[in-house]
């Protein structure tokens, strides 16, 4: 029996893609920051290693006993940049030569505005300034290809279901808020996958993929965010408090936020279905926000 190493195991991607793995018969040794934490994951079959992201021995030496890694602990913060690249070099170096899977977590702001065009994985990153340390990340993970990794990079869109995610913080604040905007007229669009088709994906791209792929995680849906704030709308009933904001009236109230709400994010995930033979089949995210998971 296989084990695998994972981190951000408890948060709302990665306690799925724990649970998917799990449900295939492997071990599962994870990351945790406190007993508490550890209490919980215990009490799923997962072996917690109490620890973090600095700390480089521990990481180093928890991926050179596994079978692969999973690395889901990823935020896009000046000090989770450290972290983040500290992390990474340490469970590279504990699986360099091994010819063992790692999947590493990264996302599709990394390609900017892809306004109205549909990009895939060969389309050239256009990252913010705040992300140019992503993209770096991301080249680091798929050249240890050459030090004998199967390394893997998987960039999920907009993640929703189970009543969690962005879908939730955004349902919650539009709730505090007493309305429901969109930026412009709202025609930015951008691709969803349900995070059971994601965790789907990273087990899929845990078994089969090839050392140095690169993966986009996206259904073939595409809504507005019209759409979106509308069905957001619905589910608080704010029908009456739907409308527009200027990009600059969105920014007083969301701060950089909002930018990613004012672009688009259209993403071809065809790679994946056709190179690890998976398929999204979720329902709707329109659907899960008026009568599933977040009604």
């Amino acid at each position: 029996m296989k084990t695998y190493f994972i981190t951000g195991a408890t948060g709302y991607i990665g306690e799925v893609v724990a649970e998917r793995l799990l449900a295939h018969g492997v071990r599962l040794e994870a990351l945790v920051r406190t007993e508490e934490k550890a209490a919980r994951l215990e009490g799923k079959g997962i072996k917690p290693i109490i620890g973090d992201l600095a700390d480089a021995r521990l990481l180093k030496g928890a991926a050179e006993r596994s079978d692969g890694v999973v690395h889901l602990a990823v935020s896009h913060t000046p000090d989770n940049e450290r972290l983040d690249t500290s992390a990474v070099d340490a469970i590279l170096d504990g699986l360099s030569g091994s010819g063992k899977p790692f999947v590493y977590t990264s996302g599709t702001l990394i390609y900017g505005d892809t306004s109205t065009a549909i990009v895939d994985e060969a389309a050239a990153p256009r990252p913010q300034p705040f992300l140019e340390w992503k993209a770096k990340q991301e080249q680091k993970v798929l050249d240890a290809a050459e030090r004998n990794v199967r390394s893997i990079v998987i960039r999920p869109v907009l993640v929703y279901g189970k009543g969690g995610g962005l879908v939730q913080a955004h349902l919650r604040l539009c709730q505090e808020l007493g309305m429901a905007k969109y930026i412009g007229d709202g025609s930015n669009a951008w691709s969803t996958i349900h995070v059971d088709d994601l965790a789907s994906l990273y087990d899929r791209a845990l078994t089969y993929g090839l050392p140095g792929s690169l993966y986009n995680a996206a259904s073939r849906e595409q809504v507005t965010m019209r759409e979106l704030m509308g069905a957001i709308a619905r589910n608080a009933m704010l029908e009456s408090a739907v409308g527009s904001l200027s990009l600059d009236e969105a920014m007083e109230i969301l701060g950089p936020n909002a930018w990613p709400l004012s672009i688009s994010q259209r993403i071809s995930g065809l790679k994946a279905e056709k190179e690890l033979q998976w398929e999204a089949g979720s329902p709707s995210i329109l659907e899960d926000i008026v009568q599933g998971s977040y009604s």
